[in-house]
């Protein structure tokens, strides 16, 4: 028996212990979620409408420089990647030929003159020997009239007058024929000296030698290319765009940013602008004069950002900014007792990682939710954690 109470004592001491557990749980109040987050005010910048295209690099001044004439190439001297300056001779063709072509143009010219004299004086003599039988026709008519001569001397006299006016007529006509010669030749010696000027290449431009298309020695025709010239001391960028853009570029005013493999190498302005949008692509063309402390390479590509609009202003984290029912956009901040509170934000330009808020007049002194914000609602108890 007294066995069975000790088991009883047992038994009840420790229900007692457990139930004075369970009370002190139940006195315990749980703790209000907290929520950590990192918090910062609207960060001023400079924040850009950009159009990122890319355009390739070329020279301002540049030729492909064909023979004007054919013959055998005389003299190639320069090869790829010779500078050249202004006047410097790029390559000749064959003269010898063309010397001995103006030599044979010269001396037609001095047959052509002597057979222009030869006519003239022709000319000057029918005209005398017309002279002569008009005398004689008068004073054979004067004869005829008063029956002093016969029908046949009369007959003969008048025959020999229009003889003589045929003669003339020849003879001008000999001397035109010799003047038209004569023009002729000088003509074809203004060839002549203008092949053999023309067998001579001068550079039109300082200027390096980017492309040699053949060697000294080889026979060319005419329009063959014969080198590539360009002036690598002034580039240009050349880039086409969509026609949406069209408005809102200006000559000479729209600013833009060259980056080349993600650098960014300077500022310049669009130094040209089409007159007109090509209707198949419905693009058009720009032109951009890269600054000479900009140094890239003819033919390559390289990437321009065209700035549309660009301004000083205030923004946010663009992951800050929640997108709500309506096309609503919001952002928390921390309120009063560290609760969150949302305020309606206008977003504008985007550029890396932050979006421009346009109504950031009146929100420029909250500190707002940047990292966080998916996990929170209105009211919700924020903890702020400093970035490190």
């Amino acid at each position: 028996m007294k066995a069975v109470r000790m088991i009883f004592s047992a038994v009840l001491a420790a229900v007692l212990i457990g139930t004075a557990g369970c009370g002190k749980k139940k006195v315990r109040s749980s703790k209000e979620r907290e929520v950590r987050v990192t918090l910062q005010k609207l960060e001023k910048r400079v924040f850009r409408r950009i159009i990122p295209v890319q355009g390739t690099v070329s020279p301002v001044r540049y030729a492909v420089i064909s023979a004007k004439i054919g013959g055998v190439l005389e003299r190639l001297k320069i090869d790829e990647g010779d500078a050249v300056k202004k006047g410097d001779i790029l390559f000749e063709i064959d003269r010898q030929v063309l010397k001995n072509q103006v030599m044979v143009k010269e001396n037609e010219i001095s047959v052509k003159r002597a057979e222009l004299e030869s006519a003239g004086i022709a000319l000057e003599r029918a005209r005398i020997n017309r002279e002569k039988a008009k005398l004689d026709f008068d004073r054979s008519s004067r004869l005829w009239n008063s029956r002093a001569t016969s029908q046949t001397d009369y007959e003969t006299a008048s025959v020999n007058l229009k003889n003589a006016d045929a003669d003339v007529k020849k003879a001008e006509a000999d001397v035109t024929n010799a003047r038209a010669q004569l023009k002729q030749a000088e003509g074809n010696l203004v060839i002549a000296r203008k092949n053999l000027a023309d067998s001579t290449t001068p550079a039109p431009f300082d200027c390096t030698v980017t492309q040699r298309y053949f060697e000294e020695n080889e026979f060319v025709t005419t329009g063959s290319r014969i080198i590539k010239i360009e002036d690598l001391t002034e580039f240009e960028i050349t880039s086409f765009i969509s026609s949406v853009y069209y408005p809102m570029i200006e000559k000479d005013k729209t600013p833009v940013h060259i980056r080349l493999f993600g650098k960014e190498m300077g500022r310049a302005v669009v130094t040209h602008k089409a007159p007109s949008i090509d209707p198949a692509s419905r693009t058009f063309k720009i032109k951009v004069l890269v600054p000479k402390n900009i140094k890239l390479a003819s033919g390559s590509l390289c990437d321009i950002d065209i700035i549309l609009e660009e301004k000083e202003t205030y923004g946010l984290p663009s992951d800050a900014i929640l997108l709500r029912a309506g096309d609503r956009y919001i952002a928390y901040a921390s309120g009063p007792g560290g609760r969150a509170v949302s305020f309606d934000i206008v977003p504008g330009i985007v550029e890396g990682r932050l979006t421009e808020v346009v109504n950031n007049e009146k929100l420029r002194g909250q500190r707002f939710v940047v990292t966080g914000q998916t996990f929170i609602n209105t009211g919700t108890l924020l903890r702020e954690v400093k970035k490190k």
